[in-house]
């Protein structure tokens, strides 16, 4: 007679039941059931066993500690281990506490009584629950281990999950190898003269338009609103005047070097199509990455285009609004950004970036998982990221394939993937590691250049599928690289056996693996699966361009390509490149066009700001506090050779009639970290940014700041050991 599976299962659940504590949602073991009167009695003798056990088995061999038994043995072992230390530190404090009371030393007996209190209490609940303490212990064993090398275990062409999309698993890819024209070594990548604009703005708009049923970019964005309205029980209604869109970029390193964050020209093309052609006001647009400060390269591009966007997450994060499936309790790791909570629509616009490149010696410096794409962006959303690192090493030894994953969750996020409008990839250029600099792809199109592409998605999971296969083409990733995209595409019944808050959708996406680097073909390709289909944009190189166009102090300056006609606010320009001087005495909005047969091709705007000085501040009659140094050249220096630091500058402007300036800052320096403004004791922005400058040139920061009639008290405070130089900050009002 065979056993009843059923019946086998649910004893076993009673065994566990009876011996541990177990967490709700995943099942898995997190310490003792100290309810049990019998394992109260035995409990120094059974977690004496365990601890042994688990020394002689696991340390010769960590990867051991996933075995079953290890399993059953480590929360035993490590609630043993907690319990004994809150003994020992509990009664060491009392006897110390009792020495010092006698000596007559209260106060001090009273702090070393607090303090025991809080270390043992802190202890004995580490016991009964140990999840933090295996936090803990697992980190420190990772330490030194091989981070493994990336192979599928599903075969290509396998697809796993449901597409989703109007056309389903459709990923669209634009390549324009003319977009990225940086040679690597001159100035920023982020510069405007390296690269087109226009090239940037095909390429968006191609891969927008690819996803939807129609043939023009406005209707293509009307069909995206439309169709996200209707999923979200909102009918199929267009975006309506009023409405939030939150743009997620990601600036891990500030954005203010040559280490790749998002690119200036592509926030600026996103924010052309939304802002020029669907009308969206400007100041319902946020732009932000609420982990990172610095958003100076994207700022000073865009903004005196567009100045009444919101830059940055100013606004802080609300509680209490994620929910993890397990492992993840931080309070903060439970916060979202106010930008992203407060969205109707959020557009998840991603960097082609390899998180951690492979080492057989780990160390949290090196990373902690495969790729940054759409679903890793979306840790620039939460309040503290560090408690889900553990969760997303799946290379660990203590992981693996078929173990739960964080970002699942922020995929399934009624306010994060459930809230996402369209997910965008800039991959003009690619990072090979999570704070690397830009590589070159050897492969075609590519051909040891710029990747210079853009992918665009209504499915997370294959726009991150598509994403890995393209990282992996070119370089090698830690192992169980893509073990977060089989939960997704499985959710609501996951390898790992996770019950995810998110499981009654069943699915998050489609996820399989092309077939080979060469033809990067997908099942939908072939014509042989529901799965993804790699879309390619077609665009001509030859078409006509805006290579570049940019002003600086004194010209404008541009180069076009291919056009039969060149025109700048509607003139005629005789030269396809060139150089024009300015001689303007107010703020100037300058359009350049491209035309063909009479018809516009490619169109740029750039505004050039004349500013007037009210008040001029040299750094060094600034009052200095903390870090702050005088050079011998008048700039002040945030620097200090012992660990991190604060300092602060302070100054005092007199202001002739309340209204709206602009702070100048000039700054030179390659460590470009922001500093925070206050005006009048109230913080007004963390995000004063500055970018890396070369030889003697300096930059200039500008940012619009309210002033009241009199004197007003200023503040820079620069948290961190270094920074640019700053030589002057001046207060200066617009001539319109």
């Amino acid at each position: 007679m065979k056993d009843n599976p059923y019946i086998s299962n649910e004893m076993n659940t009673k065994i566990k039941k009876w011996f541990f504590k177990t967490c709700p949602k995943s099942g898995r073991i997190v310490g003792i059931n100290k309810k049990n009167v019998v394992l109260k009695i035995c409990f120094p003798l059974f977690g004496l066993a365990a601890l042994i056990w688990f020394l002689i088995r696991v340390v010769p061999k960590p990867s051991r500690i996933e075995y079953p038994c290890q399993r059953i043995a480590a929360p035993i072992a490590f609630s043993f281990v907690a319990f004994i230390s809150s003994t020992l530190v509990g009664f060491g404090t009392w006897k110390r506490f009792k020495l010092l009371w006698h000596s007559r030393r209260f106060y001090m007996g009273l702090s070393v009584l607090a303090v025991g209190i809080l270390l043992s209490g802190t202890l004995y609940i580490m016991s009964v629950d140990n999840s933090l303490m295996g936090q803990v212990i697992r980190k420190q064993i990772d330490n030194g281990t091989d981070m493994g090398r990336f192979v599928p275990i599903d075969a290509p062409n396998t697809p796993m999950g449901v597409a989703k999309g109007i056309h389903p698993g459709r990923v669209a890819w634009a390549h324009d190898p003319k977009a990225a024209a940086w040679d690597g070594k001159r100035g920023l990548y982020s510069d405007p003269d390296n690269n087109s604009q226009t090239r940037v703005d095909d390429m968006m708009e191609g891969v927008i338009i690819a996803l939807t049923r129609q043939n023009t970019i406005d209707k293509a964005w009307d069909e995206l609103f439309r169709t996200f309205n209707y999923k979200k029980g909102k009918g199929a209604v267009k975006y309506k005047k009023g409405e939030k869109i939150a743009i997620k970029i990601n600036l891990n390193d500030n954005g203010g070097t040559n280490i790749i964050d998002a690119t200036p020209q592509s926030v600026y093309s996103l924010l052309h199509q939304l802002v020029d052609i669907m009308k969206v006001p400007q100041s319902c647009i946020t732009v932000y990455d609420a982990q990172r400060r610095g958003i100076s390269a994207v700022y000073d591009y865009v903004q005196p285009v567009y100045p009444n966007v919101n830059y940055q997450n100013w606004g802080g994060f609300v509680p209490d609004v994620i929910r993890y499936s397990s492992e993840i309790t931080d309070a903060g790791a439970k916060s979202l950004a106010r930008a992203a909570y407060e969205a109707d629509y959020m557009i998840n616009m991603a960097l082609m970036k390899r998180h951690s490149e492979p080492t057989d010696k780990w160390r949290d410096s090196a990373g902690q998982t495969a790729i940054t794409a759409t679903g890793k962006n979306q840790f620039g959303s939460i309040g503290n990221v560090s408690p889900l690192h553990l969760s997303i090493r799946d290379w660990s030894s203590f992981r693996g394939m078929g173990t739960y994953n964080s970002i699942v969750d922020l995929m399934a996020h009624e306010r994060i993937g459930g809230n996402t409008l369209v997910y965008l990839v800039d991959a003009i250029y690619v990072n090979p590691k999570h704070n690397g600099k830009a590589v070159r792809f050897r492969l075609p199109p590519f051909n040891n250049g710029w990747t210079s592409s853009f992918l665009a998605s209504n499915d997370q999971v294959a726009i991150e599928s598509v994403v890995l296969d393209f990282i992996y083409s070119e370089l090698p990733l830690c192992a169980n690289a893509d073990n977060f995209l089989h939960e997704a595409a499985n959710i609501g019944n996951p390898p790992s056996g996770i019950a995810y808050i998110g499981k009654e959708q069943g699915s998050l996406g489609v996820h399989e693996h092309w077939n080979n680097p060469t033809h990067r073909m997908y099942s939908r390709n072939l014509g042989t699966g529901k799965g993804i289909k790699l879309y390619r944009v077609q665009l001509n190189e030859k078409r006509p361009a805006i290579e570049y166009f940019y002003a600086d102090e004194n010209a404008l300056h541009y180069k076009t390509s291919h056009a039969e006609e060149v025109r700048l606010n509607g003139k005629r320009l005789e030269d396809a490149e060139g150089i024009i001087p300015l001689s303007i005495s107010k703020t100037t909005d300058f359009n350049l066009e491209t035309l063909v047969d009479g018809k516009v091709t490619a169109s740029q705007r750039v505004v050039v700001r004349r500013l007037e000085n009210i008040e001029i501040c040299q750094a060094k009659d600034m009052e200095r506090q903390g870090s702050a140094s005088l050079n011998e050249d008048g700039s002040v220096e945030f620097k200090d050779e012992k660990g991190s630091s604060e300092g602060s500058v302070s100054w005092k402007v007199n202001i002739p009639h309340k209204g709206e300036y602009y702070l100048v800052v000039s700054y030179a320096g390659g460590n470009p970290v922001p500093s925070y403004l206050y005006i009048n004791g109230e913080k007004i922005s963390e995000n004063i940014g500055y970018l890396a400058t070369f030889g003697e040139k300096r930059g200039e920061f500008v940012f619009p700041v309210a002033l009241a009639k009199g004197t007003n008290e200023l503040r820079l405070e620069h948290p961190g050991r270094r920074s640019n130089r700053i030589y002057t900050v001046n207060i200066a009002k617009e001539i319109k």
